[in-house]
């Protein structure tokens, strides 16, 4: 009887709906987003801006892997020279998953995202800070967040590789399930 609960509530936490991640972005001069389960491999692409920044930027959404780290991987370029920037925003779908920050929502800022200038996963720094949405001479940004902050470094020009995390969040069926099976076995130990 207690294995048909345990059962029932592993086949709960397994049956759950897929985690959608949606990402908004603007880069000058462009940016690609990826989803990756490897923080140094790129990743499938999400979305990319095509045009400069005055375009506004690219949407675009994907499901998470289950049951593993994903990371948010955007690659942002300056082909124009100074200024430079990447600002954007993310969420999830549901609990399943959450950022650094213990929630379902990210905006860029230099606490959560890191930054590398030779590639995702390689030689992370914290990203220099230009600013919330509205600053300098990109105006507001209206399909992102006010609090949004502009991320870059101290190099203007080149591949920015910025990534975030995102953490799987173990349901409360699994949870049960996990203390289940070690109920069981420290009963058979007996």
């Amino acid at each position: 009887m207690r294995f048909a609960f345990f059962a029932i509530g592993l086949a709960a936490g397994v049956v759950a709906q897929a985690t959608t991640l949606t990402f908004t972005g603007v880069a000058d001069d462009f940016f690609e987003a990826y989803l990756s389960t490897n923080d140094t491999v790129q990743g499938t692409l999400i979305c990319q801006q095509t045009g400069t920044w005055q375009s506004g930027g690219a949407t675009g959404s994907i499901s998470l892997v289950a049951n593993v780290t994903n990371y948010l991987h955007v690659q942002a370029r300056d082909a124009f020279g100074a200024p430079s920037m990447f600002i954007g925003q993310a969420s999830l779908s549901d609990a399943g998953f959450e950022f650094l920050n213990n929630t379902q929502t990210m905006l860029t800022n230099p606490n959560d995202w890191q930054l590398s200038l030779n590639g995702f996963g390689v030689n992370y720094i914290t990203p220099t800070d230009l600013g919330p949405n509205g600053t300098g001479p990109w105006g507001t940004q209206s399909n992102i967040d006010i609090n949004a902050r502009r991320l870059w470094s101290n190099q203007t020009a080149g591949e920015h590789y910025f990534s975030i995390a995102i953490r799987p969040v173990p349901e409360p069926f699994t949870l049960i399930g996990i203390a289940g099976l070690a109920l069981v076995a420290a009963r058979k130990r007996k």
